[in-house]
């Protein structure tokens, strides 16, 4: 029993030292959080196709200030038909002739400058793409990460079982202690349903990094590249920002989704100018020059100029132009009540990620300080006892499985916070990008 006792502890001694040097080898090339991001942002055809509608915008605000192309016209006029003769009447001339409508009051102005503020949208809605583009490659990064050191715990703890097999199956076969068939059959149990286990979690690392490759067009990213820093295989515990009412009211309102819809408003106020023009006339200049030949006798006839003015009032229309102004107010006033309820909800996201987060902070203190060290002495006093004969495999795999389980349930708790800070740090885009 002594040697049987050594040899387990030798072969745990190996483990932990191939886990080791396992966690040593931290290869240069791999793939880290920031380099995901900045990738992902950059081969983002959505920005690419955003810049292009910007410039789009821009080119028809220069189109808006031009004034409408005028009318020319060229005619034969007042040709008598009974002799077709073109000097016989004094009234038959060649006129040629010239329009030009100007539109109503500042209208021209206003619509260019409606476009441009339009165009200012673009960018806003840039860097809320970039900031949720960052946000999703961080998901879908830690998610990935999840799963590769929950492989690698689950690898571990099978390893355990093997070599606890191992030694269930030796000293049954040798007959030493009190081992039963039961325990040797409970081991081969543990050893498959920790496969199905490492299936389902390399399943999940699979659609992961598959999700992740969509986002980084020309790369396939592989697990092995996934990791935090170079040689750091855990994602650093970041710090939320724990910020008063006044002030985060303050930095949310620099959100880029709320900066939008100031933006959106500005161009609902110019909507209402441009509605406020059609109470303007419009008027209309026309030219014309009638060219005349001489009469029968041969005597020169004058040339004929001819100058109007035309102008268009509304006045019997002013019931649409009252409409079509109340109806542009009310757009501005519920983007205002959108504005409001835009701020509100992220107000109480932030928050509800505040007491995640704190919740979190709790349950990984209570994970590393009480559950997981006294987890991991009852694996080894079931370990120790069954080794010695006193003790049941029952217990030994009981103490074995929960220890896994809250490694594992640390691993998410840790990955779980780091999504949520992610979250955070989107509803602070704004101020972020202010600050550098």
């Amino acid at each position: 029993m002594f040697v049987l006792r050594n040899f387990f502890i030798v072969c745990i001694a190996l483990l932990l030292l191939s886990v080791t040097t396992n966690r040593t080898l931290a290869a240069a090339g791999r793939l880290t959080l920031d380099e995901a991001v900045q990738q992902a942002i950059a081969n983002d055809p959505w920005l690419i196709a955003n810049q292009q509608n910007e410039a789009a915008i821009l080119a028809r605000s220069v189109a808006a200030e031009v004034l409408p192309d005028p009318r020319f016209n060229v005619g034969l006029m007042n040709f008598p038909t009974d002799t077709f003769n073109y000097a016989q009447e004094p009234m038959t001339q060649i006129s040629v002739g010239v329009s030009q409508m100007l539109p109503r009051g500042d209208t021209l102005a206003l619509n260019s400058q409606r476009l441009r503020l339009q165009s200012h949208q673009m960018p806003l809605l840039r860097e809320d793409r970039k900031a949720r583009v960052g946000l999703v490659v961080t998901q879908l990064w830690l998610d990935a990460l999840k799963a590769s050191h929950s492989i690698r715990l689950i690898e571990e703890n099978r390893i355990l079982f093997e070599q606890l097999t191992d030694i269930v199956s030796s000293s049954y076969s040798s007959a030493l202690g009190q081992t039963r068939q039961l325990d040797l059959v409970r081991a081969q149990v543990e050893l498959d349903q920790l496969d199905e286990r490492l299936t389902e979690v390399q399943q999940q690392q699979t659609r992961a990094v598959q999700q992740l490759g969509e986002w980084l067009a020309g790369t396939s990213p592989d697990v092995s590249m996934l990791t935090s820093t170079p040689g750091q295989s855990m994602p650093e515990w970041p710090t939320p920002i724990v910020l008063p009412q006044d002030d985060l009211t303050q930095r949310l309102l620099q959100h880029p989704s709320l900066r939008l819809i100031d933006q959106m408003t500005k161009v609902a106020q110019s909507e209402i100018h441009i509605a406020e023009q059609q109470y303007e006339p419009e008027w209309g200049l026309n030219v014309s020059y009638g060219f005349r030949g001489d009469d029968a006798r041969g005597t020169d006839r004058p040339d004929l100029l001819s100058v109007g003015v035309s102008v268009d009032m509304p006045i019997f229309s002013s019931k649409r132009q009252d409409s079509q102004v109340q109806a542009e107010t009310y757009e501005k006033e519920s983007l205002r009540t959108e504005r409001l309820l835009k701020l509100r909800n992220l107000l109480a996201n932030y928050r509800t990620l505040e007491a995640e987060l704190q919740r979190l902070d709790q349950r990984r203190e209570l994970y590393r300080n009480k559950l997981l060290p006294g987890l991991q002495q009852s694996a080894e006093a079931a370990i120790n006892a069954y080794t010695v004969d006193v003790g049941d495999f029952s217990d030994v795999v009981k103490a074995r499985i929960g220890e896994l389980n809250a490694k594992l349930s640390l691993l998410s708790i840790e990955l779980e916070h780091s999504k949520k800070v992610a979250e955070m740090q989107y509803l602070l885009v704004g101020h972020q990008r202010g600050t550098k």
